[in-house]
């Protein structure tokens, strides 16, 4: 073993408070007894440890510990090991984090996913890099870079460990450059991939919040029910942000009534504000889905008096919300102009809250109670229907 290894670990087993060297003793008994696993885990447990990095300098514990057996670690949970140690380096001197990233990618460069996590980390610290107005400043190396590693993550077979981590920096790199609806759609894949029982409170609330104005604010984004089926949601249960469930709620169901309500919450926020007529004219689209969708099947035209009520807009103002649905793709119909009426044969499909699959249970329930009527109708007359045959 090496003599520069054992002097690191006796020494700050040594200098360290009463807890920490305990974990310095277990370092080096697992270490010398050559248990390279245990170990593993041990390293991804303490790297992650404040009271203990908090102690030492992480670039000087991989220089003098883990460069010794880095080889001996499964490439993947090296680069999860090496992570915290390049954002410590990073808020030193950027450039020499990237340096000692690209050096680990060499390391491992024939295992795909430990590639594909080691470039996440890159880009993580890429997208940490800030301007004096809060603007990340290598965005175009970022976005290049997001390119490069969705082809390595394509080629991966299922979903891995390495998923949930490139959702992740891909979602913030989304939101950077203001693009509402993917940042909407790969946060939660994100979420998907991640163990939300690891996530502190404060980490859910802060995803709760940035997907529910992702979905208010996201250009084609009209499917709220998965987000309103996720427990990420909960998170915000007790806090002054509630008013962003029920918002979304309205949103669903199409409520403008509901909506107005909490006008003086979601005015507070400037980017809900400055897109005022955006989010009034999207409730006023899923107003018209919620018509269509909670119509029986006997019954899909629809008065313009009945839309012009429900989305709260003039009668001469029907026919564009109408065209701005169709040409959308939210719904596919006819309007017959002359009747002022609109035909609405097929709502785009979308995830259903409780209370939408309650009345399309209560449709079913008509609809099967017509089948049983006709059923009985003939039965009875079957007797005559075969005498005359």
């Amino acid at each position: 073993m090496s003599e520069r290894v054992e002097a690191y670990l006796v020494k700050n087993k040594n200098v360290s408070h009463e807890v920490n060297a305990d974990i310095w003793q277990r370092l080096e008994q697992l270490y010398f007894k050559k248990l390279w696993h245990q170990l593993t885990v041990e390293l991804r447990k303490v790297i992650n440890d404040d009271g203990f990095i908090q102690t030492i300098d992480l670039k000087d514990f991989y220089d003098n510990f883990i460069n010794e057996f880095e080889h001996r670690i499964n490439p993947l949970q090296l680069v999860e090991i090496i992570i915290p140690v390049a954002k410590s380096i990073f808020m030193k001197n950027r450039d020499s984090a990237f340096a000692f990233l690209n050096k680990i990618e060499k390391t491992i460069s024939k295992d795909k996913q430990a590639v594909v996590r080691v470039r996440t980390g890159q880009i993580e610290l890429r997208l940490m890099h800030k301007d004096s107005k809060d603007r990340c400043v290598d965005i175009q190396i970022v976005r290049k870079m997001i390119e490069e590693t969705q082809v390595l993550l394509d080629e991966l077979p299922g979903v891995t460990p390495v998923h949930g981590p490139y959702y992740k920096v891909s979602s913030v790199y989304l939101k950077e450059i203001g693009n509402y609806a993917g940042y909407y759609r790969e946060a939660l894949r994100y979420l998907g991939c991640e163990d939300q029982t690891k996530l502190p409170q404060s980490e859910k609330q802060l995803q709760a919040v940035l997907l529910g104005f992702a979905a208010l604010l996201g250009d084609d984004v009209y499917n709220f029910g998965e987000l309103l089926a996720h427990p990420i949601l909960k998170s915000l249960e007790g806090t002054r942000e509630k008013w962003i469930i029920d918002v979304l709620y309205a949103f669903n169901a199409g409520d403008l009534n509901k909506f107005n309500e909490y006008r003086s919450q979601w005015a507070e926020w400037d980017d809900l504000k400055d897109h005022q007529d955006l989010l009034e004219d999207k409730i006023r689209l899923l107003s018209l889905m919620e018509i269509a969708l909670a119509r029986p099947s006997k019954e899909r035209y629809i008065s313009f008096k009945e839309i012009a009520a429900k989305a709260q807009i003039d009668l001469n103002k029907v026919e564009a919300l109408v065209m701005r649905a169709l040409s959308k793709g939210l719904v596919q119909g006819s309007i017959d102009q002359v009747e002022e009426l609109v035909n609405i044969t097929w709502v785009q499909p979308r995830v259903l809250s409780p209370q939408q699959i309650l009345a399309m249970s209560d449709r079913i329930g008509a609809w099967c109670a017509e089948v049983e009527g006709m059923e009985a109708i003939v039965r009875n007359n079957a007797r005559e229907i075969l005498t005359k045959t």
